[in-house]
């Protein structure tokens, strides 16, 4: 019998409460969490709602409530675990409403923490919230992150239109009395040295009324660190009696074993594939002689300025077992760039700063050798921790990092794009994997908006990559996966598509009683007319492509409709202060005092500009502007720009079906190439590998996915410019088959990507009768058909899903595509657009209309619904 293997997320809990009470809290911060949590960071907005349903829930009184439920209805943790006494005894805070959240590193942990708070103190749950972290450092970066966010002006109307009981929380550490409403934070080591001042006293019998969060929550149960064990102890004290309590982690592990009372999950493998946090690239390149020394980690260094030192100073870290040869390798590192560069060696190690948790002693072997290279090292030690805390910006000269092993937890580093272990055993562990890339994986604000094309370089050594490669994909929850997307080889089913660009038109808001001062910058992020792109796969080798930006403006275009613009809205006296002259004079020096091209302007920065002005034109004593989008000119958009997109093996053995044709594996290289014609090759000797099965006594079920979710289809029929169509969503997939069954009907087609292709603004009001805010999200059509000029656009729902959000979709769709039909008319472009909402019950009868000539006016029974 095959070995059971288990998975992390096999061990999520789930909650199954959804009282009216539940909901309306919820909604009633919707706004709130909207706010806070936005644009690849939605996900934040699940982990806080998962924790809200747990807390409000009468149904849980404590976690080992929801435990017990969970063990009743999981399979899998059944089969680890034969009682469910031995299920809970896994959960160290049973007896409170305890729980935690696998948030990886990298991906705005503190935003949550926040939203957790303030929500909990605003809906009048506890009166207090106690914030603890592990380090200092840590501490003054959550302070300063949860000040802003207290100060901000939107987030304070939110919460007050909320009817909040605590509206504006102080931030404090346990230096000052905590009082009702404040939020306290603090690091674990001083909570101890100050448990007789205000923690006592603001705590002590009133823990029932307090939310503790832990951040880098992993340490509370290590089982090797004293010190920690007095964080759990803490947290149990009957004097202070905490109840409501959140975990936080990146790596939420006791030894090797995961957190269970985790609610919510969003992992390191979620993060990069939603391009929140940067892509790994480690080293394979087996059968190629190694290069001694530094040079190719130089030359990667070298690569990674060309690709982002226009945004940000990269940083490269060499990571080494020992303090000694971490001193030994800075020297070593000193003495190449000082020869690389032609620079002397003081120069060089003004690059170079190493970083250890201490110096050996100067009797020991390690002490002694340190000496022989710094005279004194702990000195050095302690001012090296300095210009780290200010390493990411670009006044500190510091460009490479040579560190012990571990990086100390809390630094908040963005800007590193290189990982060198110089030793195996400096990287031979998941959780030394886990730590050091976390520190590494952070995306920097001014990139973010390229953040498919940001990667994370692990130069490891060639002798180590199948021990490391073997490891990541452990941390990393690598599965074999395959791409598809657009397939050169197929260019004669290609088609441009035309879109609509959107900018923000504004409605109302809060109301200003001063008025505003003029804008100093315009917050412009960085710019460039190309981007040169380099992806490097283990599976498929390295890809190099050049991606240009559209919709440039020139300086003095730019200039020009920002003046007509500030005139348009009835403003003269702003106008008269801004001429065309020295609106370009200010474009220009923002542009060249932060390094970017200064003879164009972006659209994003154009916007930028335009909403710089916000504050300035609103009126006083009256309601302010609010944001939503409208179209305004065309846009093109070519098959051949959209971005590969990727699934997994073990999708295909469940809700995933792949259509291809005899010649769909000819693009894929490497391992991808191997696995696809591996699958199809089995796909087609399915019959012989069941009768040998059935043979050896053995059922055909673990196979069956072959048969029922690969299709070959028939090279005249495979009318579509990309290699591979996967679809994962049963209607979607009854779509397909009906398409190619249909094939002679239209042209060509393309199945959209769930995002960054093909996409537009929608707004809709969430599902609740007392919701008055909306939600603006992107819509991505499913298919567009092409038949002549006419593109059929066809997105799929299941029968009867007539909901308010379908509904919201339909509406805008519709406005997008007749808008669009009307930009395309007035430029001359024949292409037309007819816009269809299906379920399964409506194929067959639009691929009659088709058939018939009928489609443009068609409507599914689904459309008429809405």
């Amino acid at each position: 019998m095959p070995e059971v293997t288990y998975k992390n997320s096999d061990f999520v809990l789930l909650l199954n409460d959804d009282a009216p009470e539940i909901v309306d809290v919820i909604h009633k911060y919707d706004a709130f969490l909207s706010t806070v949590c936005k644009g690849e960071y939605a996900f934040q907005r699940e982990a806080v709602i998962n924790v809200l349903k747990f807390f409000w829930s009468k149904r849980y009184q404590h976690i080992s409530d929801l435990a017990r439920e969970n063990y009743d209805h999981n399979s899998k943790v059944k089969q680890k675990f034969t009682r469910a006494a031995d299920y809970l005894a896994k959960f160290p805070l049973k007896d409170k409403k305890a729980c935690s959240l696998d948030l990886a590193t990298g991906t705005g942990k503190s935003f949550v923490i926040y939203a957790l708070a303030q929500i909990c103190l605003a809906e009048g749950l506890v009166d207090k919230v106690l914030v603890l972290c592990p380090s200092l450092t840590i501490e003054e970066g959550l302070k300063d992150k949860f000040e802003k966010l207290a100060g901000d002006h939107i987030l304070k109307s939110i919460i007050e239109a909320a009817g909040a009981v605590h509206k504006n929380p102080s931030i404090k550490s346990s230096n000052d009395p905590i009082l009702d409403g404040d939020i306290c934070v603090e690091n674990i080591h001083a909570t101890y040295e100050r448990t007789g001042s205000s923690v006592e006293d603001s705590f002590k019998g009133k823990g029932a009324r307090v939310l503790v969060i832990n951040d880098e929550a992993h340490h509370i149960f290590s089982p090797s660190d004293n010190i920690t064990k007095k964080w759990f102890d803490f947290l149990q004290s009957e004097d202070l009696g905490f109840h409501f309590i959140v975990n936080l982690s990146g790596t939420p592990y006791i030894g090797d074993e995961y957190f269970y009372d985790i609610l919510y999950r969003y992992s390191i493998r979620d993060a990069i594939e939603d391009g929140v946090i940067k892509k790994v690239d480690y080293k394979f390149e087996e059968g190629l002689q190694i290069e001694k020394g530094f040079q190719d980690s130089y030359e990667y260094h070298c690569k990674n300025w060309e690709d982002y030192g226009e945004c940000v100073k990269p940083i490269s870290i060499v990571v080494t077992e020992k303090i000694s040869g971490c001193v030994l390798v800075w020297k070593e590192l000193v003495d190449f760039i000082a020869a690389k560069e032609k620079i002397t060696f003081d120069e060089a190690k003004k690059k170079v700063i190493w970083v250890a948790s201490g110096v050996p002693a100067d009797s020991t072997k390690d002490g002694k050798a340190i000496r022989q290279i710094v005279s004194k090292p702990e000195k050095i030690r302690k001012e090296n921790l300095q210009l780290l805390k200010t390493v990411d910006e670009s006044d500190n000269p510091v460009e490479w990092i040579v560190s012990v092993s571990m990086l100390t937890e809390g630094w908040d580093v963005k800007n590193v794009f290189q990982v060198i272990p110089h030793e195996n055993r400096a990287f031979n562990s998941k959780l030394l994997i886990a730590q050091v890339l976390g520190r590494g994986l952070r995306i920097p604000e001014n990139i973010k908006g390229t953040a498919k094309s940001v990667f994370l370089r692990v130069n490891n050594h060639e002798r180590w990559s199948t021990q490391i490669a073997n490891l990541y994909k452990d941390v990393l929850e690598i599965e074999n996966r395959l791409s598809w997307g657009y397939d050169p080889a197929r260019s004669e089913y290609a088609f441009p598509l035309y879109n609509l660009s959107y900018n923000p038109v504004k409605t109302t808001t809060e109301t200003k009683n001063k008025p505003a001062a003029d804008p100093k910058t315009f917050g412009f992020v960085p710019q460039s007319r190309s981007y040169q792109s380099v992806d490097k796969f283990i599976e498929s080798g390295e890809y190099s492509f050049e991606i240009y930006t559209q919709g440039l403006y020139d300086i003095d275009a730019a200039a020009t409709y920002l003046h007509g613009y500030l005139k348009q809205l009835g403003k003269p006296e702003i106008a008269a202060r801004w001429p065309r002259v020295k609106i370009k004079t200010a474009i220009t020096k923002e542009l060249k005092d932060k390094g970017y091209d200064a003879t164009f302007l972006s659209r994003e920065n154009y916007l930028k500009l335009q909403q710089a002005f916000g504050p300035v034109m609103r009126k006083l004593h009256e309601e302010n502007p609010r944001m939503s989008m409208r179209s305004n000119e065309i846009q093109k958009v070519s098959v051949e720009d959209l971005p590969l997109q990727s699934f997994n093996e073990g999708a295909l053995k469940k809700d995933g079906m792949i259509f291809y044709t005899s010649g769909s594996g000819e693009w894929l290289v490497g391992d991808q190439k191997v696995l696809f014609l591996t699958l199809t090759e089995r796909r087609e000797g399915y019959e012989k590998i069941s009768e040998a099965l059935a043979t050896a006594g053995y059922g055909s079920g673990d196979i069956e996915y072959l048969r029922s979710n690969l299709h070959p289809i028939d090279e005249q029929k495979f009318k579509t410019p990309l290699g591979i169509i996967y679809v994962s969503y049963s209607p979607e997939c009854q779509f397909v088959k009906k398409l190619y069954d249909h094939a002679a009907l239209i042209d060509s087609f393309i199945k959209n990507p769930d995002k960054s292709f093909y996409t537009f603004p929608y707004s809709y009001k969430p599902e609740t009768t007392a919701k008055t805010k909306t939600r603006q999200e992107n819509f991505n059509p499913d298919f567009f058909l092409k038949k002549g000029d006419d593109i059929i656009v066809v997105e799929i729902k299941k029968d009867g899903d007539d909901s308010k959000k379908n509904a919201a979709k339909y509406r805008d769709g519709r406005r997008h595509f007749e808008e669009l039909n009307k930009a395309l008319g007035v430029n001359d472009i024949p292409q037309r657009y007819w816009f269809k909402f299906l379920t399964p019950v409506d194929y067959d009868d639009l691929f009659q209309a088709v058939k018939a000539d009928k489609y443009r006016g068609w409507r599914s029974s689904l459309m008429n619904q809405l």
